[in-house]
């Protein structure tokens, strides 16, 4: 009764079992950002903070095996109550706070709003492509609003599993300008809206290439969307001193002076249809790449936002990449891939997509959909591709049930969440691959760890 209230409410609950293991549900999985299950204490020091630590959490451990109940405050007022629930063994119930649900909430908007624009020119374009309208410009700009669906995926994912780390690349923010304005020309065309640029070539910045694209994309399309029918929309973007200045502007209605006071509001919004995160969205990111913004505008004399940021150092060249700039795949769609592969993974799409991809590479890939499957098949294998959360059984038991049958030796684990701290025995794999990935990581990865090919002497 306890688990079905427990998984109705979204409670994590994680319990001591008859030898110490412990067992934790699907929500204290994501609570803690790790699919499996820590000891009571690590989750313990992760879900009060710094406050109380070693002796202090083993004392009242201690006393919840005895038989008392614990009630225990946590960060961002996550309530957790410490009971035994069999003799000698600890139980541990935690519910989310307001603060948590709320910044959840606001998550899952926001990211929610960049989806949608990206499936929005997604579904524009391979309109336009099944017409026969544009193939090749088509299918390079579905590529690149799956490259925006892609980070913004990772921004929700890493945010949820704890990991708010970002990347400082260097953006050619020419090219972002330029790519947004054209992602919006079957929006634009619909409206007959003109939009316009004036870019100049190579203006780089740095930071996260997922804000950056944020603010040129969300300015964009708001300023299409602003116009009902007809007008202008143009996109400037030049490099003055040390500071990169873009300005979006439109011809259309304007706003009134209570309407700008609220615009980068989130949720305020005068469109029908809007949802009022885009300004907000703007914001945000223009911060966290340390620019500025303006806003001018006046009802019936339209729109105008001025961004500036600081300029990439001198130092930063193109052709030059920074950890986590994006790869030419030009580079490993040349090598070949020896050898037989096991993929498992209980996602079809992503299953099927790995699998004609190795193979177009030259493996010999085995794919299957549950670890019950993995285990049926013939060895040995050069590697093992695996899900680390699998519904019956995670990744790395998986691993070390395959290693131990002498079914394969090297694993690459593949996981949306943060790594855990520790594997199971035996499941240690040789390397892990955040999702969602682009398929020249994985060719990277799977390349690096794959037998090397014995050397051929030249002949003649």
């Amino acid at each position: 009764m306890l688990d079905w209230v427990a998984e109705t409410l979204g409670l994590a609950v994680l319990r001591e079992g008859e030898r110490g293991e412990v067992q934790c549900n699907r929500a204290a999985q994501t609570l803690l950002g790790t699919p499996t299950c820590p000891s009571l204490v690590i989750a313990l020091e992760q879900i009060l903070g710094p406050e109380p630590r070693g002796s202090a959490l083993l004392d009242v451990l201690s006393r919840a095996r005895r038989g008392e109940r614990i009630e225990l405050l946590g960060r961002d007022d996550a309530r957790a109550l410490l009971s035994s629930h069999r003799p000698g063994r600890a139980q541990l119930v935690v519910a989310r706070g307001a603060a948590a649900a709320a910044r959840n909430a606001d998550l899952a908007a926001n990211v929610s709003h960049e989806l949608a624009n990206a499936l929005g020119a997604i579904a524009g374009w391979a309109r336009l492509a099944r017409e026969g309208e544009r193939v090749g410009e088509a299918l390079e700009l579905i590529e690149k609003s799956a490259d925006s669906a892609w980070h913004a995926a990772r921004k929700l994912l890493d945010d949820v599993g704890g990991a708010r780390r970002r990347t400082a690349d260097v953006i050619d923010l020419s090219t972002f300008v330029e790519d947004a304005a054209k992602l919006l020309a079957p929006k634009a065309a619909a409206k007959s809206v003109e939009v316009k640029t004036r870019v100049e070539p190579g203006v780089r910045i740095r930071g996260d290439r997922g804000a950056a694209w944020s603010i040129v994309w969300n300015l964009a399309a708001n300023a299409v969307e602003a116009l009902t029918r007809g007008g202008n929309v143009e996109l400037r973007l030049s490099a003055r001193g040390d500071q990169a200045l873009l300005a979006v502007e439109d011809d259309g209605p304007g706003m009134s002076p209570e309407q700008r006071l609220r615009a980068f509001e989130p949720y305020f919004t005068t469109k029908p249809s809007g949802t009022g995160l885009g300004l907000a969205l703007v914001k945000r990111a223009v911060g966290e790449l340390e620019g500025e913004i303006e806003l001018h505008t006046h009802v019936g004399l339209g729109t105008r936002f001025n961004i500036t940021f600081p300029l990439a150092p001198e130092q930063a060249q193109p052709g030059r990449r920074s950890a986590g700039t994006k790869r030419s795949s030009g580079v490993y769609y040349a090598e070949t891939l020896t050898g037989r592969i096991l993929v498992v993974d209980d996602d079809t799409s992503l299953r099927e997509m790995i699998a004609a991809a190795l193979a177009m590479r030259g493996a010999e890939v085995v794919a299957v959909g549950s670890p019950e499957a993995a285990l049926a098949e013939n060895g040995p294998f050069a590697l093992a591709v695996l899900d680390l959360r699998l519904p019956e059984l995670a990744g790395d038991v998986l691993a070390a049930r395959l290693r131990a049958a002498g079914l394969v030796q090297r694993v690459l684990l593949v996981t949306g969440m943060e790594p855990p701290e520790h594997y199971a025995p035996g499941g240690e794999p040789n390397a892990v691959l955040r999702k969602p990935f682009e398929l020249e990581q994985l060719f990277e990865e799977i390349a690096r760890l794959l037998p090397s090919r014995p050397s051929q002497s030249a002949a003649g």
